[in-house]
């Protein structure tokens, strides 16, 4: 239960600091201080289902009421979720995590007129949804409601049942759970926003520490053997130079084609981490150079055809479109055991056609996606998301023993084109 007290404005109980409230001026001015210590308890609380909950417990307290609910609307079956409720000495199956149609009961009356209501007899009242009632052994004589909406876009529902005076609830208390509740819906969105922040930013974390591995793997299958091995060469042909120095000639060619390989490796893992050709020439100059590269470092064939790259592209399209090719081809390398890779990359008037394919092993491609979760690995899914990020489709064709195609097709500003001169 939180443990914030708030001013009552019911008959049974006085203002902390104040007088009795004796007229319906008093009372108005109790329900304003009341809402002012609820406005700071909300905006100070970002996590969800503690905020929820100081919402529900704030109306019990300042409405005198004996119970209260929290409805959270679900789009994706149009239902009202019980998301709080507190107070009920009746017993029965939890409330909590209920659904119900948004348009079933007087809270889903509240919510399809976005309309506060005042219920001063339930049982005269054709909307009342008895099923709540029965399931926990509870009697609702009367209840007063409120829509959470926020620029026009509708939240849910909070709702309290039966004052502890049992009196009816009037038109003040209308008011004051009204104001309460667009307090609460603001507060309610902003709360969400801090919880999808905070996933954003825990999901970039993610992503930053995939590719720091990613780095890491690179650079211990790449430069790193490699200038092992050179090592290893070193030290044999130290001791060749001894025992037959005419094979020390051999051995040194041997070693700078390893030295060769080394340095190629170095150069394409930096310029995988910032490709400036990139950003000083385009798209189709990185992609020339970057294939260039593996061509020398990898054994498999690359061929890569470009149309229309003449142009620069936006910078964006360039980044993404280019990181997308690389993820796609890094794949190739580590997982398709290929013979070839083809890589083409098409503008077109309105869209960016890009196709990578490959002649390799294959794979499911429904079970690596479901397998996400156990292993960690985000290799499909950033190819997906970056797609997202340009509003671009991507697909992924593959099956064990046929290879993999991965197309993208990216959206284009028109192309700007040159005045004629009068």
């Amino acid at each position: 239960m939180p443990s914030n007290t708030f001013r009552r404005i019911g008959p049974t109980m006085a203002a902390q600091d104040g007088p009795q409230p004796g007229d319906s001026t008093e009372k108005r001015i109790n329900a304003l201080m009341a809402l002012q210590d609820i406005s700071r308890t909300l905006t100070s609380e970002l996590e969800l289902n503690r905020l929820l909950r100081k919402i529900v417990h704030a109306a019990v307290e300042v409405l005198d009421a004996s119970t209260g609910s929290l409805l959270i609307w679900d789009p994706t079956d149009n239902s009202l979720v019980f998301a709080v409720t507190e107070g009920g000495e009746g017993e029965g199956e939890s409330l909590e995590q209920r659904r119900m149609p948004a348009d079933q009961g007087i809270a889903g009356w509240i919510f399809s007129h976005r309309q506060p209501v005042i219920v001063e007899d339930v049982s005269q009242d054709e909307r009342f949804f008895k099923g709540i009632d029965e399931s926990l052994g509870y009697r609702t004589s009367s209840l007063v409601g409120a829509p959470l909406m926020t620029k026009g876009e509708m939240i849910g529902v909070i709702e309290v049942l039966n004052k502890r005076s049992g009196e009816k609830f009037d038109e003040q208390d209308l008011d004051t759970l009204s104001a309460l509740a667009s307090q609460a819906a603001i507060a309610i969105v902003n709360a969400r926003l801090y919880s999808k922040i905070r996933e954003e930013r825990d999901r970039m974390l993610g992503i930053e520490e995939e590719v720091h591995k990613k780095l890491a793997r690179d650079f211990h299958d790449g430069p790193a053997q490699t200038l092992a091995s050179l090592i290893m060469d070193i030290e044999f042909i130290q001791k060749l130079l001894h025992r037959e120095p005419s094979k020390v000639e051999a051995e040194l060619l041997q070693l700078k084609e390893k030295a060769n390989r080394a340095m190629q490796q170095a150069r394409t893992t930096m310029f995988e981490l910032r490709p400036l050709v990139l950003e000083t020439e385009g798209l189709q100059a990185a992609l020339e150079y970057y294939v260039e590269q593996l061509r020398k470092t990898e054994p498999m064939s690359i061929h890569l055809q470009t149309e229309g790259l003449q142009e620069r592209l936006p910078h964006r399209v360039e980044d993404i479109v280019f990181a997308i090719v690389r993820e796609a081809l890094n794949n190739i390398k580590k997982h398709a055991r290929a013979d070839n890779a083809w890589l083409t990359v098409v503008r077109g008037e309105k869209e960016l056609l890009t196709t990578i394919r490959d002649d390799g092993r294959g794979f499911n491609v429904e079970e690596v996606e479901i397998s996400y979760a156990t292993r960690g690995s985000i290799g499909l899914l950033n190819l997906y998301e970056r797609a997202e990020m340009l509003g671009g489709q991507i697909s992924i064709e593959s099956a064990p023993g046929q290879g993999t195609t991965v197309s993208l097709t990216v959206p284009l500003p028109p192309m700007q084109r040159p005045k004629p001169f009068d």
